[in-house]
This record gives structure tokens, C-alpha cells and sequence, in this order.
């Protein structure tokens, strides 16, 4: 299933925020499933477009949280 969000980021804040919708859409989708699957990816694609957007250096904010 082709989505409009399939490209490597977000581009732009219109895309943001149809990733943010989408993945309100998916709250409750579990696991291992499509829904679940997309959820994983609209969220990724999500903290990466805020870390672009708001200038923080993701890779090093997840090696603090994993070393933590």
C-alpha cells in the first residue's frame, strides 16, 4: 500500500503534521501488524523531521538514553 509519507523524511511541515495525523490514526494498532509497521515508521520519520527541525543531534540523544 502506497502512503503520500513513503519518502526517506519529512520534507516540510505539512508533511509533519500528516505524519503526526496518521499516526494518531494508528495508536492502537499492534504490533508486528501493517498498522503496527507504519506506526514504527511514522515515528522515526517523525523524531528524525523534530531533531532536523529543532537542531538537536538525535544519534547522540539515543546513545545517552541507551547508555542511561
Amino acid at each position: 500500500m502506497a502512503h503520500l509519507l513513503d519518502p526517506k523524511a519529512l520534507p516540510d511541515e505539512a508533511a509533519y503534521a500528516a505524519a503526526l495525523n496518521e499516526l494518531d490514526d494508528l495508536m492502537l494498532a499492534d504490533p508486528g501488524t501493517p498498522g503496527g509497521r507504519r506506526f514504527e515508521e511514522l515515528a522515526t520519520l517523525i523524531e528524525e523531521y523534530e531533531a532536523r527541525r529543532d537542531g538537536y543531534d538525535l544519534a547522540r540523544m539515543r546513545r545517552m538514553c541507551e547508555s542511561g
